[in-house]
């Protein structure tokens, strides 16, 4: 690794004290230095990322880079991504984990706002409001706490935000060029099956204990006008032309408006990913593959916590995990 900084990582019990290789604006760890980051044997690191991958939680090539063990020996060593340490962390629930979270974002941070500071013009030109986002996430994982299972899920889409919004070098064009796109045959969603589904997801979590009566319960009609608006125009022009567009909107008005008497958030997220599924010929990608489950709770409690003048960024980011399908004249 040519041009690479290190970071001296020390645990709060102060035993493991680990070089973390930095590149490309994340960070990279070896199994070895896993095992002894997490206090687990190597075995079990193993494990844990063969499940990380087979699961689908990441994408195995884009998280894994070849490194020659030393200046002396040529046989490279596989290194993980941040991505993949965090997840092996979340996974190991160890102490040094937990330690190891809170460290991995302050680092990551910083890179955001070194990256902030090398893209500025280009950011200007995107309408991206970096600073906005930023005190948003750090006010998200304040009021959260990194040790609980939601500050867990926003810490991990931390990583993704940044490679979604490309803030860093790695920023894929398309996306963002792709969420004004408009869509023809979009499905409508409609209120009284979303209704009776969210009916059904309550009798499921309270069988779980994970509810009580008041989920779900409906106030007024804002969860009908929710659905509607997302579907308007004036004459031939949609307000939401596109499948990000009115998936974002929805998820945003279902938690901000509170429809329901408890529960906005998981309905909300629940009939997000429905709609998503209901429009799965308009994707890129298989909705599973865009939105998995840490991303979803992440982005609810990041909507729950933005401000009303944040509206705006807030749609962005939940657009641009959202890949559209390329017109077929696109491709020409």
């Amino acid at each position: 690794m040519k041009n690479t900084q290190v970071q001296i990582f020390e645990s709060q019990d102060g035993q493991a004290q680990l070089e973390v290789a930095l590149d490309k604006e994340t960070v990279w760890l070896s199994q070895e230095q896993m095992a002894e980051l997490f206090d687990k044997a190597k075995s079990t690191i193993n494990e844990h990322i063969k499940n990380v991958f087979k699961d689908g939680e990441l994408e195995e090539n884009e998280s894994i880079r070849k490194f020659g063990n030393s200046e002396f020996s040529t046989k490279p060593t596989n290194f993980y991504n941040l991505d993949v340490i965090i997840s092996v962390g979340y996974r190991v629930k160890s102490a040094r984990g937990v330690q190891f979270r809170k460290w991995a974002t302050r680092i990551l941070q910083e890179h955001l706002v070194r990256g902030y500071t090398l893209n500025e013009l280009r950011l200007k030109e995107r309408g991206i409001e970096f600073e906005q986002a930023l005190n948003l996430l750090s006010r998200t994982l304040s009021n959260q706490g990194l040790v609980s299972e939601e500050g867990e899920a926003v810490a991990q889409v931390i990583s993704d935000y940044a490679r979604s919004w490309s803030l860093l070098q790695g920023y894929d064009e398309q996306v963002l060029a792709e969420v004004g796109a408009r869509q023809n045959g979009m499905q409508v969603l409609d209120p009284e099956n979303a209704i009776n589904a969210i009916q059904q997801l309550k009798k499921t979590l309270i069988a779980k204990g994970e509810a009580t009566e008041l989920f779900g319960q409906v106030r007024g009609n804002g969860l009908s006008s929710a659905l509607a608006t997302i579907e308007q125009g004036f004459a031939d022009e949609l307000f939401y032309p596109n499948i990000a567009s009115r998936a974002a909107h929805l998820l945003y008005f279902v938690i901000k408006n509170h429809p329901l008497a408890d529960g906005n958030k998981r309905s909300g997220s629940f009939l997000f990913l429905w709609y998503l599924r209901l429009n799965q010929h308009l994707l890129a990608k298989p909705v599973d593959r865009l939105i998995n489950d840490n991303t979803l709770v992440a982005l609810a409690l990041l909507v729950a916590e933005s401000l009303p003048n944040q509206k705006e960024l807030m749609i962005r980011l939940i657009e641009h995990f959202i890949l559209l399908k390329e017109p077929a004249d696109s491709k020409n």
